[in-house]
């Protein structure tokens, strides 16, 4: 019922943001911005844009290494199929099928894996935060230019997102490092759970513990904060080269504003691919610098398209390769079969 509910928010919110797009919306702007398209740096930007991959790959296999050591070649696939999932599935329900594929080939428990991935997107957040603040300080300071103010609900909505990252790293260092933490949720579960979740609930916490396992080695934690940025600058460099495919006079820190921008707002629910969020927020950031919403939604449909369709083909490629459905994989995941492997 929740994930019905999700969705049908996400319908909602995707179906708002398209209406906002297109009110006093000019198409012939439109079709004039996507024909100055110069292919071959679109196509650098996508060469650019799945190096990305090869690190977030490398980031995971260095946050399982304490669960289990896998080999890189085989967790990219998985790494792949779990982004094709958050590409056509609501809810980021990619994240659970990531989890859930890892369980099926390599057989580690899917709790540990997602507490894992938990940590992944900590860190996703955290740097996005970053960026943002250091806009936001050299806007205040004067050393970033704007045709249009930063809108307050942006600056709060950083202050929000900040504290809920921070409080979830806080949360789970607590339950790494403070064992009172851990035995304070797991007497929640005794107390609290039906009697018919609290055996499973409280083998998925002890696993989800064996997961955070990571953050105990401090070399680890650097290692995950500087993959972490690298990918969040490559991204940025993707969106500075889209930007110049559409020969947009704009500075460097404006493409890293957007991306910020556009990354925090699709944490919303939202349709699959992100639709009319993606295209809302780069119209709302790119706004901010003095660009036509007519030429900022066609710089969104591009980004938004180069970014969707090669990496959901490579997901498909890899879930075709493993003998996997995505139908059946969710639909295992949402019955019994989901439960995992010694749990």
């Amino acid at each position: 019922m929740f994930g019905k509910r999700t969705n049908f928010l996400g319908l909602l919110l995707s179906a708002a943001c398209l209406v906002l797009i297109f009110r006093k919306f000019d198409l012939e702007k439109l079709w004039e911005a996507l024909s100055t398209i110069r292919m071959d740096l679109l196509l650098v930007a996508l060469a650019v844009f799945l190096t990305t991959f090869l690190v977030r790959t490398l980031r995971w296999q260095v946050l399982l290494r304490p669960t289990r050591p896998l080999p890189y070649s085989r967790l990219f696939g998985v790494v792949m199929i779990g982004y094709m999932a958050n590409n056509v599935l609501p809810a980021r329900l990619g994240e659970v099928v990531r989890a859930y594929v890892l369980a099926q080939k390599e057989g580690v428990r899917k709790s540990s894996s997602l507490a894992t991935i938990f940590i992944e997107r900590i860190f996703d957040g955290l740097s996005l935060l970053f960026i943002l603040g250091a806009m936001l300080i050299a806007y205040q300071l004067g050393w970033l230019s704007l045709q249009h103010p930063f809108p307050n609900s942006i600056q709060w909505a950083g202050i929000g997102a900040a504290i809920i990252f921070s409080l979830a790293f806080l949360a789970v260092l607590a339950l790494e490092f403070y064992p009172p933490f851990g035995l304070l949720l797991a007497a929640g579960v005794e107390n609290f759970a039906p009697v018919t979740l609290k055996t499973r609930l409280l083998s998925i916490l002890t696993a989800f513990r064996e997961g955070v396992a990571c953050v105990r080695s401090f070399g680890t934690m650097v290692f995950v904060l500087f993959c972490s940025l690298l990918i969040w600058t490559i991204e940025g460099v993707t969106y500075t080269l889209v930007g110049s495919a559409f020969s947009l006079d704009l500075p460097l820190r404006a493409y890293f504003t957007t991306m910020v921008i556009v990354n925090l707002g699709t944490l919303i629910p939202s349709a699959p691919g992100y639709l009319g969020t993606f295209q809302f927020f780069c119209w709302l950031s790119l706004g901010l610098f003095g660009i036509s919403k007519e030429l900022a939604v066609s710089y969104g449909l591009v980004l938004n398209v180069m970014e969707y369709l090669p990496v959901t083909l490579v997901g498909v490629a890899f879930l075709l390769l493993a003998n996997l459905n995505l139908r059946n994989l969710v639909g295992a995941e949402a019955g019994s079969e989901g439960v995992e492997k010694g749990e």
